[in-house]
């Protein structure tokens, strides 16, 4: 099928939806154009969509999520929760340290390689010769493993949409030497 067709079936439910899920018009509009960018990308590529509304959608979903994301990063730059401390440090780096070092290998290099190095599930798959539904999966149960651990040690707090508004080290958690090491090293503070 050819982009024009796909786009001029679905385009305006797609605004429609964005519209739903953002108040600003104007992102709204920005998001249903990098939606109609990824979808001619991926066409031109030769890459195959099995189901072109279902596709769409998610490519919205993910966009709205990255939209909220940045948005919630502007505004807690200056916090003491933001993404980014005064010296430049990422929070992501903490991640990267303990998906390498506190989950088996087995779930920790696909997760690593999804969300750090934010390769698609494809690449990993193809990357550690495995399937792409075994990727998504180890993907997935690494999430679960990674909130399961920051779980023991951290009381997170979460609004009514399940986004979190606070977190909390537990007095009764211990962090390990190394753990402490790092959080010293990137100059980060909890």
């Amino acid at each position: 099928m050819e982009f024009n067709t796909i786009w001029n079936t679905y385009n305006s439910h797609l605004l429609n939806f964005v519209k739903s899920k953002i108040e600003d018009k104007i992102h709204a509009e920005d998001i249903l154009q990098e939606i109609g960018l990824k979808l001619y990308a991926v066409l031109n590529k030769g890459e195959k969509i099995n189901n072109y509304k279902s596709w769409l959608f998610q490519v919205a979903r993910n966009l709205i999520i990255d939209y909220y994301r940045k948005e919630k990063v502007k505004k807690n730059r200056e916090s003491t929760y933001s993404e980014i401390n005064d010296e430049g440090t990422c929070v992501c780096d903490l991640s990267s340290f303990v998906i390498q070092n506190y989950l088996p290998k087995k779930y920790g290099i696909p997760l690593y390689k999804s969300d750090i190095e934010k390769k698609s599930q494809k690449v990993i798959a193809n990357e550690l010769n495995i399937s792409l539904p075994a990727a998504k999966s180890r993907i997935q149960r690494a999430r679960v493993k990674l909130k399961e651990l920051i779980e023991e040690c951290v009381t997170i707090t979460y609004n009514k949409g399940g986004t979190i508004v606070d977190y909390q080290l537990k007095n009764t958690c211990e962090i390990p030497k190394e753990l402490q090491e790092e959080i010293k090293r990137i100059n980060l503070t909890l």
